[in-house]
């Protein structure tokens, strides 16, 4: 794995998100890929319960959404990259501002894995 590849995938998961879309999204995921939002909260794997959270979290309780890519790093192994990030949004009327790192493990072009860990502010 490359920075590369993972400004790729994460410029593409950050279009997803502002463009609440789901068919995107899931084309950044292998076919059994693993999304967990944050390491307490349940665990989704393949692109049916990917697709099932990203519909009802997403598409339909956020609108507004605003994401920003920040920096992006590759383990000395290069088995686990991670990414900055920020969003702004308004979610179930409330509005956010979030800023995390993702942590993500790729075959080729595709995430396998993705931890999302984040702080929120809400205003």
């Amino acid at each position: 794995m490359e920075i590369k590849n993972i400004k790729e995938v994460m410029e593409k998961y950050g279009k997803s998100w502002e463009n609440q879309d789901t068919d995107l999204l899931i084309s950044c995921f292998t076919k059994n890929g693993i999304y967990q939002e944050s390491l307490l909260s349940k665990l989704y794997a393949g692109h049916k319960e990917i697709s099932n959270f990203w519909n009802k979290v997403v598409v339909k309780e956020t609108n507004s959404i605003k994401f920003k890519l920040g920096n992006c790093y590759v383990s000395n192994d290069g088995k686990v990259g991670f990414a900055e990030w920020q969003c702004k949004n308004v979610h179930l009327g409330k509005k956010n501002y979030m800023v995390g790192i993702m942590l993500i493990r790729m075959k080729g072009d595709k995430i396998t894995y993705l931890n999302e860990y984040w702080n929120v502010k809400i205003k």
